[in-house]
């Protein structure tokens, strides 16, 4: 059973932690193409970078990596973050330094930007509702729905419940009894 409460993640090695400006006069609302300095959950190292947003997506302008104090970068850890930096930078810019919120935002929305907004849980929450409410098998519904394995549709509703859109008993145990015809 999952004791995390809407709006807290599990952090995982290189999930963000902390994002900041990367500026020296840092407390106002950033301007695109500005320093952002960014930490990550497992990493001794501050990032900072600067970024841009084009036709073509979150591009990366300038990186500078920082080690805490008597350690040295890992240069195997910055190699598959780089992506996870732009999107970071470049959303922290689009919501005002971090001041700004959107309705669909998740717990993963920050942890894990170059992911977006998962609207599939939304998806997931509305198709397992309908499946309860038709009294259909949920997990098989969902999974022929989005056509994925059943696997995964246990992961998606796990990421559900975990995001707290949907109820923890919401679903059954067992599938519901097959319906006998009337002849």
């Amino acid at each position: 059973m999952s004791t995390r409460k809407r709006g807290q993640s599990s952090a995982r090695a290189g999930d963000v932690a902390d994002v900041r400006s990367g500026e020296p006069d840092g407390q106002r609302v950033p301007e695109p193409g500005e320093r952002v300095a960014i930490r990550l959950h497992g990493h001794a190292q501050t990032y900072v970078v600067r970024a841009v947003a084009d036709a073509s997506g979150p591009r990366l302008i300038e990186l500078t990596i920082t080690a805490d104090e008597g350690g040295a970068v890992d240069y195997a850890a910055v190699q598959p973050v780089v992506r996870r930096l732009t999107y970071t930078a470049v959303q922290w810019m689009a919501r005002a330094g971090g001041l700004i919120a959107h309705p669909d935002d998740t717990a993963e929305t920050y942890a894990r930007p170059e992911q977006g907004t998962d609207s599939r849980l939304i998806e997931v929450r509305d198709l397992v509702t309908e499946s309860l409410a038709l009294g259909l098998p949920v997990r098989k519904t969902v999974a022929a729905r989005l056509r994925v394995s059943p696997a995964t549709v246990d992961r998606l509703i796990r990421a559900a419940k975990d995001e707290g859109l949907i109820d923890s008993n919401a679903l059954p145990k067992a599938p519901p009894p097959r319906q006998r015809g009337t002849n």
